[in-house]
């Protein structure tokens, strides 16, 4: 990277340097055992109600990839994100999580 390329993470002691340049290499970073399986399985039990429509935050929308209808049905498994889900209490504290 020439200096003028921009920096998307901070010099500071949260991430070690490799870490840091995994993310600026590309674009996320893995840190397995950050969030307690606990919260893992209820966000999962959430997101999994938002995709079957057991509940309606507002504003949430759904996206499905339409190449997996075939293999997996309407279930869950063709729902690649869920985006604009911050009126959902339960998934939006993933959010808030001082770990995150």
């Amino acid at each position: 990277c020439v200096p003028l390329c921009p920096s998307y993470t901070l010099d500071n002691d949260l991430l070690s340097t490799e870490q840091r340049q995994f993310y600026e290499d590309n674009g996320y970073l893995l840190i397995k055992k950050l969030v307690s399986d606990d919260d893992i399985e209820r966000f999962r039990k959430e997101f999994t109600r938002i995709c079957k429509r057991e509940v309606k935050p507002p504003g949430v929308m759904i996206m499905k990839d339409e190449s997996l209808k075939s293999q997996f049905g309407q279930s869950e498994k063709v729902v690649n994100k869920v985006q604009d889900f911050q009126e959902d209490e339960e998934l939006f504290r993933y959010c808030t999580l001082p770990e995150v």
